[in-house]
């Protein structure tokens, strides 16, 4: 999901990335029914929890996308962005996306037994104009980071370190603590200029690179008890404080597990810290880092394998959560891992699909 220099291996970020698939993985398999158990019930707990454990996959990939492509010892203009990066990402989108809309035709065919040119119209429409498979929105904001990395590139070469800490400070707020506290009232009017202040989740991406690349240089000197303790914070926020909101509204809020939530950031800030800290000085780890150049790959090919096993009857409103979930997360990573063994031996598929 990230470029890399390939001069060194990064192996605390192969780890974070490997933890970060397994957390998507994870989140998608306990969306697909989990939640439809009783509020409150060990299932619907189980859920929670397993959705909860890793909720910061997608803040995780960003800030290794800063960390690989934010130093200024490296080599990337412009041009190189918008011709190495940018356009793989968009190739790689529109395949994909094409893809499961013609999964998406094919399972409508069989369960009405007809396919109109207006169900064909549909989806091309959604294609075009990027209604695509949900989660490939982290595909559509990877666009606009890489888009913006000329510019973040030339803050952090040139910026002190007290006006990059400044500017995250900022960024955490407006992009974080502050939408967290606003989503507590949402009847506050949001023509109200100082409601206008927060900065959205695809904007926040940005910073969330920002982070990653300050972090991958400072982390490293710290103890990674300091990071474990955040990262555990961060998951009582966002399961306990989600589990607590359900509990007494009697509804799933969703206000604290979504990706700009105080308690992600906070899972994702223990996270990184902890694996910069404990692996920066080692030079190898095999098994990491080809989870890692796979981590890509089973993003895009993950909801096939999943949607396979819901059809067999395996998903998380039929099984226990609380049990079943690590277990389908753990089949599903390594059925799509073989799928990039066989993909990444086609030389075209491998360059620009996967």
């Amino acid at each position: 999901m990230t470029a890399e220099n390939k001069a060194s291996r990064n192996v605390a970020i192969d780890a974070i990335k490997t933890i970060a698939i397994f957390g998507t993985i994870l989140i998608h398999v306990t969306a697909n029914g989990g939640f439809s158990h009783a509020i409150g019930s060990m299932p619907w707990a189980g859920s929670l929890f397993w959705g909860t454990l890793i909720r910061c996959a997608v803040p995780l990939f960003f800030m290794c996308s800063g960390a690989l492509l934010l130093p200024p010892e490296k080599e990337l203009s412009a041009k190189l962005v918008w011709k190495k990066y940018i356009l793989r990402i968009f190739v790689a989108l529109a395949f994909w996306a094409t893809a499961y809309a013609l999964c998406n035709l094919m399972l409508l065919r069989l369960d009405a037994g007809v396919l109109t040119a207006a169900d064909i119209k549909l989806a091309l429409k959604n294609l075009l104009l990027f209604e695509h498979e949900r989660h490939f929105y982290y595909l559509h904001i990877t666009l606009l980071v890489y888009a913006m990395l000329p510019i973040t590139r030339t803050f952090v070469a040139h910026a002190s370190d007290k006006t990059v800490n400044y500017a995250l400070a900022i960024w955490f707020v407006l992009s974080c603590l502050y939408p967290t506290v606003r989503g507590f009232f949402p009847e506050l009017n949001p023509y109200i200029i100082p409601a206008q202040y927060v900065i959205n989740i695809s904007w926040g991406a940005v910073g969330l690179g920002v982070l990653g690349y300050v972090m991958s240089k400072r982390a490293k000197n710290r103890s990674p008890w300091l990071y474990a303790a955040v990262y555990l914070v961060g998951l009582g926020i966002t399961f306990g404080g989600s589990y607590l909101l359900a509990v007494r509204g009697g509804w799933f809020n969703q206000l604290l597990i979504q990706g700009n939530a105080l308690g992600v950031y906070l899972q994702a800030i223990g996270i990184f810290g902890l694996c910069t800290a404990v692996f920066s000085r080692r030079e190898k780890a095999p098994l990491l880092k080809t989870v890692s150049n796979a981590s890509f790959c089973i993003y895009l090919v993950h909801l096939f394998v999943l949607g396979l096993l819901d059809v067999l009857g395996c998903n998380a409103a039929t099984l226990n959560p609380l049990w079943s979930a690590p277990i389908m997360g753990a089949v599903i990573l390594l059925c799509s891992f073989v799928v990039w063994l066989i993909l990444k031996r086609i030389p075209i598929v491998n360059r620009w699909l996967i």
